[in-house]
């Protein structure tokens, strides 16, 4: 199908639910993603609870078990929906390789420009837009600076095969760049990879960031304690609870109920997608553990402590 028709039938689409829901039509869509994801659960969730009184109707599809499966859903959701959600990084990814024919809205995922889901969050130019837990990689590491002002070089924690790990790389080594820190990284499949990467850099960097994928934060804990005396940030708030010194996090709560509205937007209010950006969390938060930093002997500046979220 050629980009003139998918435009076409998004148009026609986007006409048809907004005359549905002039009269009290429900809109039919379809939600799903690939794989299991407590951050996929927590988004649907918040979208559900965004969307009363919105006139949706919603078939769930949770936790895929490929995306040869997906690509069957959307396939046939692309001929009875009037729009579909799909959620996390993979599934954003994948809708870049794979333009969809109906209006469809991403959530659940790191930056799509970097997955190649579009090229203009601000202004998406295909058929997809929504909502993402990415957060500038610059504001990140301005805090991390105010917390640690010597910090030199870092050791960034991917992993193999996660979508996730590109958005992380790029957006780490251009913050990097920007301060004047040396950059480092390792791309691990397991975590004893991960153990040997904290090995083979111990006292050759001033911190180890943990990305933004499961393998690690689920490992949060020992990566920590293999660390030592080697501060640990994060770029989400579990490891934090772990043992990590501080990071930041976008409420995927939130973030679903925003979704609902990009998505009340276009379907029910009939808005061109290309005029609905992809929202981000306008207010996230910064976690710091407050036992981490006296163990460290790190001193919290009292504006970071002002709006963090202090784990004890």
């Amino acid at each position: 199908m050629n980009g003139a028709k998918r435009l076409l039938i998004a148009v026609l689409c986007i006409v048809l639910v907004s005359m549905l829901a002039g009269l009290g039509i429900a809109a039919e869509l379809g939600l799903a993603w690939v794989g299991k994801s407590g951050m996929a659960n927590r988004v649907a969730s918040g979208f559900e609870a965004g969307s009363e009184g919105k006139g949706f109707n919603v078939e769930y599809r949770k936790e895929l078990a490929s995306l040869d499966d997906l690509a069957e859903v959307v396939k046939q959701w692309q001929t009875e929906k009037q729009g579909m959600i799909i959620l996390r990084s993979n599934g954003a990814k994948w809708l870049g390789a794979n333009p969809p024919s109906i209006p469809t809205f991403i959530g659940g995922c790191n930056n799509p420009e970097t997955l190649g889901t579009m090229k203009d969050m601000n202004a998406p130019e295909g058929n997809i837009t929504g909502v993402t837990y990415y957060l500038p990689t610059k504001t990140q590491f301005e805090v991390f600076k105010a917390i640690l002002p010597n910090m030199e070089s870092v050791l960034l924690l991917l992993a193999q095969g996660n979508p996730s790990s590109a958005v992380d790389r790029k957006g780490t080594q251009e913050a990097c760049s920007l301060f004047g820190v040396a950059y480092n990284e390792k791309v691990c499949a397991t975590t004893d990879d991960a153990m040997a990467a904290i090995k083979e850099y111990e006292g050759k960097v001033s911190a180890i960031i943990i990305g933004s994928q499961a393998l690690h934060i689920d490992n949060a804990a020992n990566i920590v304690a293999a660390a030592g005396s080697t501060p640990v940030l994060s770029y989400s708030d579990k490891p934090v609870k772990a043992g990590a010194l501080g990071g930041f996090v976008a409420d995927d709560n939130k973030l679903g109920m925003i979704l609902a509205e990009v998505v009340n937007q276009v379907i029910v209010q009939g808005k061109a997608i290309k005029d609905v950006p992809v929202q981000v969390d306008p207010d996230p938060r910064f976690y710091v553990n407050a036992k981490t930093a006296e163990k460290l002997g790190v001193e919290i500046p009292f504006n970071i402590l002002e709006m963090a979220t202090v784990v004890e």
